[in-house]
């Protein structure tokens, strides 16, 4: 009995070990750290869709080869992920990125006060400003102009989180945005936590002033947007989306769409609303749309375009296998089966699967909505957080010549991305996480540069004090040039 006992608070006392949060400070032992990379060199040489590209897959080897020299000595956590994030870099990916272990997490949630950064800030022309101050320091105002932060310049924070950040293809717009998005966040990674930030601020009148930000006496935030003044709400569709007109010209309507993540039938109720009110022009904004189901865009698409559409993914043939250490779902893999069994057919309006050598190419093709569909000026708002399907959306519009394009260049590459289905792998040793797409979304825009959408009309940077004032710069910018755009 005793020995059993002592078996029994051995088992207990392992299980509340193993959970416990991993302290940030503690090392990586470099045998771990190489099994690691080797382990992850295998699955994404593998898997990756951007390595069904020869150059590309030649490139990402190098890159893992550098990576297991990087990882001779210890690393700490952050170290660890920073190497991991730059290797997977190669791969020109925006759904592939490293994130921390899940007890990293943990400690951080425990900790009090939370070491973070308490400005967020947006990124523009290599410069960093003030939207959101979640300091109790009234005197850091929204726009003040953000010079360094310990003693270092925004410039090197900047480049510093520009060598982290993923993106689709060869531009930054997807960086700036979640940059600006995730600032605090971002800055842990790159210079670890801290629990007081000297900072160095210019304001709208050009005075500087060091600012010491202490969490200890970090208190409510102070940046309060007031009401939305640009449009007024017609029909809400939660927080990801909603239709409205905008008040300086109502005979425009805004379909914001955030998030392609509702309940089905919603985009019946919003186009037979069009319908109704006789709307010539439809902004359609997709700013901050990171994506979600294709599906779902698919169906806003069947409202705007005239005639059959069809969505084509491709992937290796190879069977999957992640050893246990991955977040892919069963529906997941049933969806894989299916796609893989659909019949295998080039002509006709069914949805296909063809082997081509060891690839799989998968296309489901759609039927324009017969009722409510929206034949009037159509324009499409974007900017960096356009992202995965909602490019997709946005590059099939263009594609047909159905939309005009406004805002900025689009985060998602404008030729496709590799996404559908994007399990999470959990590495072995050191328990960091790596995201890796299976399939590869192909937007067949013929040949373009690897680069995101170009808008037809470039606007300018909206200005964040404008936003606290419930003011869309975009939007209204738009609406007293809408007849300026060809038709």
């Amino acid at each position: 009995m005793a020995w059993n006992g002592s078996l029994l608070f051995f088992a207990i006392f392992s299980i509340i070990q193993s959970s416990k949060a991993q302290h940030p400070d503690n090392y990586f032992q470099p045998a771990d750290m190489k099994r690691d990379i080797l382990w992850l060199q295998e699955k994404v040489l593998q898997y990756h869709p951007a390595c069904i590209d020869p150059l590309r897959k030649d490139s990402v080897s190098a890159a893992f080869q550098i990576a297991r020299y990087a990882a001779e000595k210890p690393l700490q956590e952050l170290q660890f992920l920073r190497l991991l994030r730059h290797t997977l870099l190669t791969l020109r990916c925006g759904h592939s990125t490293a994130i921390p272990s899940k007890s990293f997490y943990k400690y951080y949630q425990k900790a009090k006060p939370k070491p973070i950064f308490p400005l967020q800030v947006f990124s523009f022309d290599q410069n960093l400003f003030v939207r959101f101050n979640g300091s109790d320091n009234p005197s850091i105002k929204i726009g003040d102009r953000l010079t360094s932060i310990n003693q270092e310049s925004s410039k090197d924070i900047t480049n510093s989180m520009m060598e982290i950040l993923p993106s689709d293809g060869y531009h930054n717009s997807f960086r700036n945005y979640h940059m600006s998005l995730n600032f605090p966040t971002y800055y842990l990674f790159i210079r670890g936590p801290s629990y007081d930030y000297e900072t160095m601020l210019v304001d709208s009148s050009g005075k500087t002033r060091n600012t010491i930000l202490s969490l200890r006496t970090q208190g409510k935030s102070i940046s309060r947007p007031q009401k939305n003044r640009t449009s007024r709400v017609i029909l809400n569709g939660g927080n990801s989306r909603d239709l409205s007109v905008l008040v300086s010209n109502p005979s425009i309507a805004c379909l914001r769409v955030s998030e392609f993540k509702g309940k089905s039938g919603w985009y019946a109720k919003s186009f037979q609303k069009l319908e109704k009110g006789k709307y010539r022009t439809l902004i359609l904004d997709l700013r901050g749309n990171a994506g979600g189901s294709l599906f779902e865009a698919n169906e806003l698409l069947s409202y705007l375009l005239a005639d059959t559409f069809s969505m084509k993914f491709i992937r290796r043939s190879s069977s999957i296998g992640f050893n246990g250490k991955s977040d892919l779902s069963l529906r997941a893999r049933i969806s894989m089966a299916v796609f893989r069994l659909l019949p295998n057919y080039t002509k006709g309006s069914r949805n296909t699967s063809t082997n081509e050598g060891d690839i799989i190419s998968t296309r489901f093709r759609f039927k324009p909505q017969k009722r409510n569909g929206f034949k009037g000026k159509l324009i499409v708002l974007m900017d960096g957080g356009t992202f995965s399907s909602a490019s997709y959306v946005a590059s099939k519009l263009r594609k047909a010549g159905r939309a005009e394009l406004a805002g900025e260049e689009s985060g998602g590459a404008a030729k496709g991305c590799n996404a559908l289905i994007t399990p999470t792998i959990t590495l072995p040793e050191t328990k960091l996480r790596v995201s890796i797409p299976l399939y590869f979304l192909d937007h067949e825009m013929g040949k373009i540069p690897f680069r995101g959408l170009q808008p037809d009309y470039k606007l300018m940077h909206p200005d964040p004090t404008l936003s606290l004032k419930g003011i869309d710069p975009e939007l209204e910018f738009l609406a007293r040039h809408i007849l300026l755009l060809k038709k």
